[in-house]
């Protein structure tokens, strides 16, 4: 008999390895302000040392993404106010936006989670990613007036969904991408990594490049 479980996990593996934004090198916004030391992984291209890593929530709110793309798509199928999973770029920084309403000047990102994590909700990091998405915009001619974060949860009820807004400030953004450039500065003169700013029980779950041994990857910050 068919292992059901095994080829329903091969199937999302491989659905998600294919994806874009998968196989992407560049940093996008969604990295700024969270962990500087996979931030630096990720530009130097340090070898994956990790195959644990857990995938489930990431691919499930993909399609939950996908599914959200389908319907505001409805709401204005000509594309006249809405963009919808827009791709836009300034000096090297790239951003996927979730959606941009143009009339309201309101950059929207969707957030999967779970109910109890909702208390944690916005966090800065979170902010700061939404903030750069408006800048991306506003270099690219569009007039971005405020940013909303709309958390959805996983196991919740639509009672549940929450949205936090606010006003549109580049300065916030500035500071994101100011963050990001301090760690391109460091691979590009060759200094060491930044330290491990994540403990081992999430990094061994979550890191492409957790390594026990420190040795190519990263040990965390404690062992």
């Amino acid at each position: 008999m068919i292992n059901i479980n095994e080829m329903l996990t091969k199937s999302l593996l491989a659905y998600d390895g294919q994806r874009d934004r998968s196989q992407q090198v560049e940093i996008g916004p969604s990295s700024i302000m969270g962990c500087r030391r996979r931030v630096w992984h990720d530009l130097m291209q340090t070898p994956k040392t990790n195959t644990e890593t857990e995938h489930l929530a990431a691919i499930l709110g993909t399609f939950i993404h996908s599914g959200i793309e389908k319907s505001i798509r409805r709401e204005d199928p000509f594309g006249d106010n809405f963009l919808i999973e827009v791709e836009v770029a300034h000096e090297g920084l790239k951003g996927h936006v979730d959606l941009f309403i143009r009339d309201q000047g309101l950059v929207v990102d969707w957030k999967t989670t779970k109910t109890k994590s909702l208390r944690y909700f916005p966090s800065d990091q979170q902010r700061m990613q939404v903030q750069v998405y408006g800048y991306l915009l506003a270099q690219n001619g569009y007039e971005v007036k405020q940013v909303a974060l709309c958390a959805i949860p996983r196991d919740g009820e639509m009672a549940d969904i929450k949205t936090h807004v606010e006003d549109y400030d580049p300065a916030v953004a500035l500071q994101g991408i100011a963050w990001l450039d301090e760690i391109k500065a460091l691979v590009a003169n060759g200094e060491v990594a930044p330290a491990p700013t994540e403990r081992v029980f999430f990094c061994s779950r979550y890191c492409s490049y957790y390594d026990a041994s420190g040795e190519v990857g990263c040990p965390s910050m404690t062992k």
